[in-house]
Parts: C-alpha cells; structure tokens; sequence
C-alpha cells in the first residue's frame, strides 16, 4: 500500500512539474528568441550576488520565486531539514518517512482533512532522529490500541425446536456481551491483534399447565419404539420447553496497516457454540418425561479479513468489516429420552466437519483526540456446518436419535455494536 500511495503521488507531482517546466522553458524561449517586451518583463534583469554569479526571479501573482542552477541547489547530504512543500518529503541522512493521520484539520491540511500532501487522512510526513516531523497531520509514531465493544446480538436459527401440539416456543432475544481487541503496530505497518467476544447466551421457554390433563406431544414411536415408551408426554398435565445457545470465540491475527484507511488480517480463530434442548412432561399420576438434545461444536481456523475506513469529516468516518474463515469444527452430541422412569434413549457422538464463518459489518466513528474514538455499527454473522440441538432429533423417535452427529446446519447472528477505542 504504500508504494502504491508513494508512485500515485510521485506520478501526480510529476505531471506538476512537467508542466511548470514546459511553461518556464516555452517563456524562456519565447523571450529570448521574440524579444517581446511583454514576455521579458516577467523576468528581472541580472542580478549580481555576492559570490558574483547572477540569478534570475519568476513573479508569479504577487509572489516572487528566485530561479538558481542546479550548482546553487542544497542538497539531502549538505542539509539535515526536510523538504516536505509540492512533492513527496525526502528524509536526509537521519531521517524516514513515515505515515501520518489528519487530525490537525488546519489550514496546512486543506481545512476538513482536506489534500496538502498526498491524500488529507493520509499524509506525508517525516520523523528525525530528536522525534521532530514535518508536513500535514500528526506523525505516525509506533503505537497500541484497546478497543472495548458491546455487542447487542439476536441468534436467527433456521430450526425451532418445539415439539408440542398445544404450545410453541418464540424466538431468541438481543442479548448483550462484549468484545475486546489489543493490539499494536510496532512499525506503522506490520502489527499484530487479539479478540475475545462472548459469551453470548441466549435463551427461551415456555410450559403449558392443564389440571384436567389433555396435554399431547408431537412425537410418535418409529420401531423398535413403542407407544408405552412415550406415555408420560400423551395426555399430560404440564409441559416445559426450553431451547439455550452460547458462542464465543478468540483469534489472534496479524495485521497490515495501510496509512490507517485499510486493514487487512490474517490469523488463526477458534469458535465455541452450544445448544441445548429441553422437553420434559408430567402426566395425572405423577409419572415424567424427558427428552434431551445436547450438542457442543467446537471449531478450529484461519481467517482473512478487511476494515477500511473512509473520513467522511474532520473527526467523523464511516467504516466496512469483514471476515471469512475455514474451519474443522469437532461436534458432540448427546440424545437422551426417558420416561416413567426408564431410560429409552442414551446416544453419544462425536463427528468432525468442514465449517465456515462470515461477517460483515458497516459502521460511523467519531474521533475525540488523537487517543479516544468512538463507533457504532451493525452486523451480520453466518456460521456454516453446525450440528444443532434441533436436527439430532425429530418427530418420528426411534433408536438413531444422535446416534450420528447431524452436522449440516446454520445460523445467523444480527446486531448492532458501540465500541470506544483507546490508542497510546
């Protein structure tokens, strides 16, 4: 990145200075060879200096620029200053370039972060060896940064388990949990980061209660299971159902940092997300049912990602987030059915599946100083090739209940996020 940056900007001073040369040469010429009075009036007569050389001056409007050869020109190993004024900066010997973010938003930075010296959020800027810079913005020095976020997120899964004929359960709720990043970028460009997000938790329930009975399930026997089997969940006098799930994730991540408008990652992350279900039942002589469905996924990757940034004003910017990921996910499940006291069904499994994770988010932030930031944004998660608490079981029981780990499910996480961000 910044070598594209480097040769758009030498590209576009370039162009500047052919031009400036060609209109310079063309009036020399002009002057020399027509002898206009109008055209030599632009230039001064010959100057005598103290060295006894001569000199020429250009007035251009009601600025006077004095021309030199190239003989009279300081150069880089003679001079430690650093130019920094129509051209790219070039350090001398103890000096580097360096990036630089606009937060001055002066008049040397074009007013609202404006274009001075190669791009307004951007600029050009130098550092010697006493810490001192020149040009637009504030120099990039090496730097850490803390970002605390809430995530306010709603859990959409593509199936509900609700395994009763006379109620049914709802839906998941936004729920609350934060996200935390460090990280720090030693050199302005190369760096490295941490998340930790979660837990999420999320949950619903619903019982229904019926003193005279009249309570009926869903589920019906598939051989080798039998009516009997379920006789606690037909004609009942209370119902429970309920339906839990968890995520959280770690990763950490190398960055890439291009002049503080882009961030491209790459790292390794590892994803925990549970469920589980609940269905249990109490018929008029006291009997109970219960049906379990307990499933863990366990995911380990690599992943890619994106942030870029673009100011929108002085302190203000919109902002795009992505990520996508591969991953092994490890699942278990655990099935279990009992009733009146007997155990039906009790299957362990465990399996091992491809898995992939997506998010995208988009999002405003607002800069206080050069250490605070604050954002607000939203966010869409998708998670692929999860076993769920829901798909190892099913109307129909029968003795295959988790007996082999389904792994074929989604889901969706939606919300917004407010973050504050501390830079030092």
């Amino acid at each position: 990145m910044k070598i594209h940056s480097i040769l758009k900007h030498f590209s576009s001073t370039a162009a500047r200075n052919l031009a400036v040369c060609g209109l310079l040469a063309g009036t020399l010429t002009a002057s020399d060879v027509y002898a206009d009075p109008g055209l030599r009036s632009v230039f001064d007569g010959p100057a005598a200096s103290t060295s006894g050389s001569t000199s020429k001056s250009l007035v251009h409007g009601d600025q006077t620029f004095r021309v030199v050869n190239a003989s009279g020109y300081q150069t880089g190993a003679g001079s430690n200053p650093i130019s920094t004024v129509g051209h790219m900066p070039e350090s001398a010997a103890a000096g580097a370039v360096v990036q630089t973010s606009c937060h001055s938003c002066g008049t040397s930075c074009g007013g609202a972060c404006g274009s001075s010296y190669g791009g307004g959020y951007g600029d050009y800027s130098a550092m010697n060896l006493s810490g001192e810079y020149g040009g637009c913005g504030i120099a990039c020095k090496p730097y850490w940064y803390i970002r605390g976020e809430a995530v306010y997120m709603e859990l959409n899964s593509s199936d509900r388990a609700t395994f009763s004929r006379n109620f049914a359960l709802d839906e998941f709720d936004f729920e609350f949990a934060p996200r935390i990043t460090v990280g720090s970028v030693p050199d302005c460009v190369h760096g490295w980061e941490a998340t930790y997000v979660g837990p999420l938790e999320w949950d619903m329930a619903a019982s229904l209660t019926s003193p005279t009975g009249g309570i009926n399930t869903l589920l019906v026997p598939g051989d080798p299971i039998v009516a009997a089997d379920l006789s606690t969940f037909n004609d009942s006098v209370f119902q429970f159902q309920a339906y839990q799930a968890e995520y959280w994730s770690i990763e950490a991540n190398k960055t890439l940092v291009g002049w503080e408008v882009a961030k491209i990652l790459f790292g390794a992350r590892y994803i925990d997300y549970d469920e589980l279900y609940n269905y249990s039942s109490q018929d008029a002589g006291g009997n109970r049912g219960l049906l379990i469905s307990d499933v863990e996924n366990s995911l380990f990757g690599l992943q890619v990602g994106l942030d870029l940034l673009y100011p929108v004003s002085c302190h203000g910017s919109v902002d795009f987030r992505g990520r996508a990921g591969g991953y092994l996910n490890f699942a278990e499940s655990d099935t279990r059915l009992f009733n009146a006291g007997t155990t039906v069904i009790a299957n362990i499994d465990e399996d091992t599946e491809l898995a992939g994770v997506f998010e995208v988010g988009a999002g405003y932030s607002y800069a206080l100083g050069e250490m605070l930031t604050l954002r607000a944004g939203f966010e869409v998660w998708y998670v692929a090739g999860l076993a769920t608490a829901s798909d190892q079981i099913s109307p129909v029981v029968n003795t295959n209940f988790g007996r082999s780990t389904q792994m074929d499910d989604d889901i969706f996480i939606t919300g917004l996020t407010a973050s504050a961000q501390f830079k030092f």
